[in-house]
């Protein structure tokens, strides 16, 4: 029977993950946990919602510090 969860099986390119460099993955790893909590009843529905707002409202702020030389939100 297969494990409920996801398991780490191996590392690559292994290096420091920071807001400057991986904010799109740091953004998509936070609303997944967020999600998580949510679909295991630790965050009600009003509380996801107000955490994915902040969340949001953090990501803007986020990519308005980032240098405008190609980067995308």
């Amino acid at each position: 029977m297969a494990k409920p969860y996801a398991s780490l099986e191996r590392i690559d390119n292994n290096r420091p993950i920071t807001p400057e460099t991986d904010h799109k993955f740091l953004y998509r790893l936070q609303s997944g946990l967020l999600l998580a909590l949510k679909e295991n009843e630790r965050l009600s529905e009003p509380q996801y919602r107000y955490a994915q707002e902040q969340l949001d409202r953090q990501r803007r702020e986020q990519i308005k510090k980032l240098p405008q030389k190609g980067v995308r939100p």
